[in-house]
């Protein structure tokens, strides 16, 4: 995919439902036709107003070019559609909420189905010529079309963190929660999860200009110093 040179790439955490913080997001961000939006999964559950924020990220991707990253709830969502035990499982890590925000003590059926395509069509990862989006977590050494499912969605960042990846790019993920509320940086790895539904913040990132916004689940704006984050300069890939 090709980009103009006026462009933006903005990256945002994880939603979780919270429709709010998503639509103040949104709006300052002041996206435009050319611009990308990179969700970096977990768009639903937990929070209160899945069906607002799917119904919002699908208003959007008429209006800019949206990537929307699959995270372990749209998969264990997707799960659910199939299985009666996964569905149990489902509804007690975060569906509840989800299908409350459909039809209050309803059942999953109360999806539409516009709803549920949106979610099929969620993506493992988004490159750049600079940059790699997925949910999760990465290996160094592979590409990105070979990182297997539970590393793509369910791996938290520790200690000793990952080395860099090996085309150069910074890695940027969501999932493991930042409950400090402030961005991750460790350079060649970004995570922008900051536990927006559980009293933290939904955090937006632009790749192009490095300027963060970040707005609680009720939609406040937090106030932030005024310098951009430092955007890191690739560094080629990692020749034998």
């Amino acid at each position: 995919m090709t980009q103009s040179s006026s462009s933006r790439v903005v990256a945002i955490g994880d939603i979780h439902g919270c429709v709010h913080a998503l639509d103040t997001l949104v709006k300052i961000a002041d996206l435009q036709p050319d611009d990308t939006l990179v969700c970096l999964g977990d768009l639903i559950d937990q929070g209160w107003e899945s069906k607002e924020v799917l119904d919002l990220l699908i208003e959007l991707s008429e209006r800019c070019n949206l990537v929307a990253i699959r995270g372990n709830h749209e998969e264990m969502f997707l799960a659910a559609l199939e299985s009666e035990r996964a569905k149990e499982s489902w509804m007690l890590f975060g569906g509840t909420t989800t299908v409350n925000s459909y039809h209050f003590g309803g059942d999953i059926d109360a999806v539409p189905a516009e709803h549920i395509e949106f979610i099929r069509s969620t993506v493992d990862f988004y490159e750049t010529d600079t940059h790699i989006f997925t949910h999760a977590l990465y290996l160094p050494d592979v590409p990105p079309e070979e990182w297997p499912p539970h590393i793509l969605r369910w791996t938290l960042i520790e200690k000793p963190y990952p080395e860099p990846h090996v085309s150069g790019k910074t890695v940027v993920v969501g999932h493991t929660e930042q409950r400090s509320g402030e961005i991750l940086d460790l350079g060649h790895l970004i995570c922008l999860d900051t536990a927006c539904y559980n009293y933290g913040w939904l955090t937006a990132l632009d790749l192009t200009s490095g300027e963060v916004w970040q707005a609680s689940k009720w939609g406040q704006l937090k106030e932030r110093p005024s310098e951009p984050m430092p955007i890191p300069v690739p560094k080629p890939p990692v020749s034998d």
